[in-house]
């Protein structure tokens, strides 16, 4: 019977061949490192649906609901590839469930991202000494672009009236106009004649240092006052700015590169 991670290898490069995102290959496999390192199991043929059911819905596990049925769908996916490829014979993944009733009651339902509101977004811009910072934070809010699509922008995505960009988690293509804000910003990106716009931080990001960036970004918030808040939140602040400008909920939801104009409706606008 195959280890778990010599089945792990082949399925992420089955990954990459079909064209996921790195992204997507990345959680996989941080994922299905977890399930090895929470469980023990190192083979293939050990992996049944009490052992997975009880990983999953561990009382003591501190995520969200929406957490832990993200980490299943990778589980379940990457055994999907495994029964098909005949490593086991069937899918025991399929027939776990995330448990609410396991799930504390505060971590049952994902809070809500707050908007930054104007006054917070103008002190941000005046006050935010890293100019890397300042122009992550000034793309984010006039684009609505991911962490993870700013900090892999390329020059050449760039236009004096638009910004296109193929977003790293859905792989989709969106256009948006640049404001002066915006350009403002982008003109204060010094150029060190690569590829990126952040080819430093990009370097350091793509080596697997994410969290690190999520944890600057928070630091830098403490320290101007504002609590409560993350980088995703300038999301959310670019769809309640759309949305009070008039800007319909189909067009706020393309240019947020959402499937579902519903999940722009109940999570990004405010």
């Amino acid at each position: 019977m195959k280890s778990i991670r010599i089945a792990r290898k082949a399925y992420l490069k089955w990954c990459e061949s079909t064209g996921k995102s790195k992204r997507t290959i990345d959680n996989s496999y941080h994922e299905i490192e977890r399930f090895i390192s929470d469980t023990g199991v190192r083979t293939l043929g050990k992996i049944d649906e009490n052992v997975v059911h009880e990983w999953i819905n561990n009382r003591d596990d501190t995520t969200t609901a929406g957490t832990r049925k993200f980490k299943l769908s990778c589980i379940k996916g990457f055994m999907n590839f495994c029964m098909i490829k005949g490593y086991v014979p069937t899918n025991p993944v399929l027939l776990v469930k995330v448990d609410i009733r396991r799930v504390n009651h505060s971590r049952r339902e994902a809070r809500k991202k707050l908007a930054f509101d104007e006054a917070e977004y103008l002190y941000l811009l005046n006050n935010v000494d890293s100019p890397f910072w300042k122009a992550c934070i000034a793309i984010g809010i006039e684009t609505g672009l991911r962490f993870g699509d700013i900090i892999q922008l390329e020059w050449d995505c760039l236009t004096p009236t638009t910004i296109t960009v193929w977003t790293d988690k859905k792989d989709k293509r969106v256009s948006l106009g640049i404001s002066d804000t915006l350009q403002r910003a982008i003109h204060s990106i010094p150029y060190a004649g690569m590829r990126y716009l952040f080819p430093f931080e990009r370097r350091e990001f793509m080596a697997g240092n994410r969290a690190k960036f999520s944890m600057a970004f928070k630091r830098l918030l403490n320290k101007h006052g504002i609590e409560g808040k993350s980088f995703h939140c300038t999301r959310v602040t670019f769809a309640t700015r759309a949305k009070e400008k008039g800007g319909s909920l189909a067009k706020i939801a393309i240019d947020l590169g959402h499937s579902s104009v519903r999940t722009t409706e109940k999570h990004y606008i405010q």
